[in-house]
């Protein structure tokens, strides 16, 4: 073999060693660039992932806030409202009965005319303490698609005990005019101790449910 040859023979070996190198290498550079483009895209996917979970998240903290505001102002509201109109209807509807009781001096039927007197101008305020209790009503089914179940079994519980303040309520004030009447004082005070252990029971557990629910905000 001639020198010519033998450099063309190591030219030829060289560059066929190059280009099998210059291959490999490429080859392992497009997989580096396909793994990276790979992880590239997986952490996208996860970042948006999680700003997804976090959108939703505050979407729902946000929901679940504004519902159970909501519903506790209502409460303060009927509880602000029921106060006012103690004070300022009830205790002048019992006074005008007072007085149209004892100007009757026995009789009967001025008697009667101020009982019926009294129960009229009581219903107006039933009436309205019983569409306040609906109005509450509605806005608790309106909480309940949102409340876990221990705040479920909550709401469940006050409204149970309003239902029953309600009935006893209003049971206190139809049958106040006759045990007025008939100086039935025990009557008036065992419904009046009734009514208000019910306002104290339903004070404590509203204070539960506020502090159930503050805890299932801070767990979203």
């Amino acid at each position: 073999m001639t020198l010519p040859e033998i450099l063309i023979g190591l030219i030829i070996g060289l560059l066929t060693g190059y280009l099998i190198s210059y291959f490999k290498e490429k080859g392992k550079n497009k997989a580096l660039l396909s793994d990276v483009k790979h992880l590239t895209e997986e952490k996208e996917r996860i970042v948006s992932d999680y700003k997804l979970d976090i959108e939703k998240r505050k979407y729902k903290y946000e929901s679940k806030k504004e519902q159970y505001f909501k519903y506790f102002n209502l409460i303060d509201e009927f509880g602000k409202s029921s106060n006012n109109d103690f004070y300022e209807q009830f205790f002048p509807i019992v006074d005008k009965f007072n007085k149209e009781f004892l100007s009757a001096d026995s009789d009967k039927n001025k008697e009667l005319e101020a009982l019926n007197t009294f129960s009229s101008n009581l219903n107006p305020m039933i009436a309205k303490s019983n569409e306040n209790l609906v109005r509450l009503r509605a806005e608790t089914h309106s909480i309940r698609l949102i409340a876990n179940s221990t705040v479920l079994g909550l709401l469940n519980q006050m409204d149970k005990l309003y239902d029953i303040s309600f009935d006893k309520s209003t049971l206190m004030l139809s049958e106040m005019g006759n045990n007025i009447i008939s100086g039935n004082s025990d009557a008036i005070n065992s419904q009046k101790e009734d009514v208000e252990a019910l306002g104290l029971e339903i004070k404590n557990k509203h204070e539960e449910l506020v502090s159930e629910i503050r805890k299932e905000l801070d767990e979203i």
